[in-house]
């Protein structure tokens, strides 16, 4: 005879075995199951019987219950094919089984486990053995809905993020497509001028900044500008930067004044910059700041004027190719309240280019983890000297790409380049 067992009080079964949604019990014997069930219904379990393993699928493509108790030996159809059944009817769903039986060889139990059984449970069927293997499952199926928990909390977490990340993307499209508008000219010619700018993004954006505008029929006003940090907020300030030299509203074009006469003309590259630091310190709530380079030049003398703050010094390319950096350095926009900036004037000889440059160029690292530095640009630009507008351009970021050895670029790279063309090379105006 079976041990007794006490039964529970509580009309619901102990936190241990809440996990148990319903006992299928297969037996062939009416008074084993009988046994079973009423060990179970005095522990809070719900139980469900039947005779056979034809009635126990039946039963359980009904109810699914998460625990079977079966007995190995019944007719027509044993425990073991029973549970290959049922594993295969919900591959999805767990179900704990466990063999009731008088088997207990080794041998037996191994083939039994390798057939897919859980747990085994030696006849008769003592209620203290059967209630440590309840517990067993019931706390494996709880483990078991914990993580089932976790990941149905993770793939909701995870559709968030790729909805997140398909906005951002969006988003990141959208200040890319902005950005690349902030260039309205990258190639000009302006009589004997010709006047190039290059930006290339480490990323869908990024901080670099590079153009220019006319001022009436005998200036240009022209600027580079490098924001610290190469993420949406530095892409926004750029923006913001750039609503500074627009070109088809100049009533707000920092660059320019309008005299009581109604004439527009040139601001001085030191005001312009000094304006828009004293905005970055007081209008602008950032951590970001920024080094730039704003000019003027005078298409009818030649004459060059502009002002650096923390930006890399330009490069004076002559026509016989020799290179000079010139300039004067000073503190970057957004720092200092008490910041001077000074202007440097410039003769452009026919012949000559300016060179206006971000650090990307310079500092960043290139093949076998060395930086060109300023000395590493000369042959650089060397090799391109020959070349003019889009040509110009594209081969200036062809060799920089073969320089880092096909190595993604760090930080982004923008380049203002101004030439004065050798005599005979005057024209109409004309834009790329």
């Amino acid at each position: 005879m079976c041990q007794p067992y006490p039964k529970l009080k509580a009309s619901r079964p102990p936190p241990v075995l809440r996990a148990i949604k319903t006992v299928l019990i297969v037996d062939d014997s009416a008074a084993q199951r009988r046994i079973v069930a009423g060990f179970l219904t005095g522990w809070g379990l719900h139980s469900l019987q039947a005779s056979s393993a034809k009635a126990a699928i039946r039963l359980f493509k009904k109810h699914r219950p998460n625990i079977i108790l079966s007995d190995w030996m019944m007719p027509k159809m044993n425990g073991l094919d029973l549970c290959d059944t049922l594993r295969q009817i919900t591959p999805d769903l767990y179900i704990y089984f466990i063999l009731l039986t008088s088997r207990s060889t080794k041998a037996e139990m191994l083939h039994a486990f390798q057939q897919g059984a859980d747990d085994f449970l030696s006849k008769p069927i003592a209620a203290i053995e059967l209630h440590a293997r309840v517990t067993a499952a019931a706390r494996l199926l709880d483990t078991q809905r914990k993580l089932k928990l976790k990941n149905r909390q993770i793939k909701a977490a995870l559709r968030k993020t790729q909805a997140l990340n398909a906005a951002m993307d969006k988003d990141l499209l959208a200040a890319q497509q902005l950005q690349t508008a902030l260039i309205h000219n990258r190639h000009r010619r302006f009589g004997r001028f010709d006047i190039a700018a290059l930006v290339e993004n480490t990323g869908p954006v990024g901080g670099d900044l590079a153009g220019f505008f006319t001022i009436g029929a005998t200036h240009i006003g022209f600027y580079i500008a490098d924001v610290s940090g190469h993420d949406i907020s530095a892409a926004m300030l750029t923006v913001r930067i750039a609503s500074f030299f627009s070109a088809e509203a100049f009533g707000q074009n920092i660059a320019v004044k309008r005299l009581k006469t109604g004439q527009i003309c040139p601001r001085q590259p030191h005001d312009i910059l000094q304006s828009i630091n004293q905005i970055m310190l007081k209008d602008v709530t950032t951590d970001h700041y920024l080094t730039m380079i704003s000019g003027l030049l005078d298409l009818t003398s030649g004459r060059l004027c502009f002002a650096q703050a923390g930006h890399p010094y330009p490069i004076l390319q002559a026509k016989e190719g020799m290179f000079h950096h010139i300039g004067r350095d000073s503190l970057p926009i957004g720092i200092s309240q008490t910041v001077r900036y000074q202007d440097h004037h410039l003769q452009l000889a026919l012949g000559e280019r300016l060179i206006l440059y971000s650090d990307g160029f310079s500092d960043g690292i290139y093949d076998q983890n060395i930086a060109l530095g300023r000395e590493g640009l000369q042959p650089l630009f060397a090799r391109v000297q020959h070349l003019h507008g889009s040509a110009l351009t594209q081969n200036i970021l062809e060799n920089i790409h073969a320089a880092r050895d096909r190595t993604p670029l760090v930080d982004d790279l923008s380049a203002l380049i101004i030439t004065h063309r050798a005599a005979g090379a005057s024209g109409p105006e004309t834009s790329e």
